[in-house]
């Protein structure tokens, strides 16, 4: 099989960084088995060692500004048959991807990492709100409003006001046209924080379906582009900022991880990565 290039995808605060953390400690560590091995790291190791040493001691692993970005590429294989498995973030804070959105362009080397074979790991974060507007919610609003004779006050447009599932939706757009590859891709929906969600606990897809229906929609209506597999990360495995923290770190770290989803065991986040990848294993 030819090397797999899989792209990391997601806005701010979708826990992209405190995956890669918790991924590297468990492919350097050894402490459970995975579905990949490391080969090697190419990009900053000062600042990965960072993260990975604040999850480890259970903080809040520092999300990653743009004047903090780094390029990081992590180089892996199958150890079943040795297809090479590289993992690129383009856009580790997410600024980027939020700038994308606002100015309609996006740089020569991000449509490049598109170009090799390999899938997409798109993460949305189940701990945060719900920032999705029906009909039903501003009726209130409006009914108070004309009651009152107010005259709505108008604001500047910016592209934060702007719910996050269109901004996602429109990320994967960018990748059906010009100057964009068109062709099927692998993507994997990672719902980070995981542990958050109430039982009893949906499906990841479920979940996906309930929480961003738009999102949900839009994956369902194309699947000559994207061949979708959902997963639930809880990547620190609880709240490290209350009193679950204690329990947290009395266990081995790589036990606090958690994985839901097709074929994977609790504790390796390398099953979707590998589903992207194309093994027949995991029921590629």
């Amino acid at each position: 099989m030819n090397d797999q290039y899989h792209s990391i995808l997601g806005l701010p605060g979708s826990g992209k960084t405190t995956y890669l953390a918790a991924l590297w400690h468990v492919l350097d560590a050894g402490e459970v088995q995975t579905k990949l091995v490391l080969d090697k790291l190419v990009g900053d190791n000062e600042y990965l060692n960072r993260i990975v040493e604040a999850w480890r001691r259970c903080e809040e692993v520092p999300r990653t500004s743009m004047q903090d970005e780094k390029q990081i590429v992590i180089h892996s294989h199958v150890p079943a048959n040795g297809t090479k498995v590289i993992l690129r973030f383009p856009d580790l804070s997410g600024e980027s991807f939020k700038q994308q959105f606002a100015t309609r362009t996006c740089t020569p080397d991000y449509v490049q990492g598109f170009s090799d074979a390999g899938g997409i790991l798109l993460f949305v974060n189940a701990n945060r709100p719900n920032d999705g507007l029906t009909l039903a919610d501003i009726q209130p609003a409006l009914a108070d409003s004309g009651e009152q004779g107010e005259t709505p006050i108008e604001k500047d447009w910016t592209a934060d006001v702007v719910p996050e599932q269109v901004r996602l939706v429109d990320l994967l757009q960018f990748l059906l046209r010009p100057p964009f590859a068109r062709r099927q891709r692998r993507l994997v929906v990672v719902v980070s924080a995981w542990d958050v969600v109430m039982e009893p606990k949906p499906s990841p897809e479920q979940w996906l379906k309930r929480e961003l229906p738009l999102l949900h929609q839009f994956l369902l209506n194309n699947p000559e582009s994207f061949d979708v597999r959902v997963y639930g990360v809880s990547a620190q495995g609880g709240d490290v900022t209350g009193a679950q923290r204690t329990t947290l770190l009395q266990q081995t770290p790589s036990h606090r991880i958690e994985c839901v989803g097709p074929e994977a065991d609790a504790h390796d986040i390398t099953a979707p990565l590998l589903w992207l990848t194309g093994d027949q294993e995991v029921g590629g």
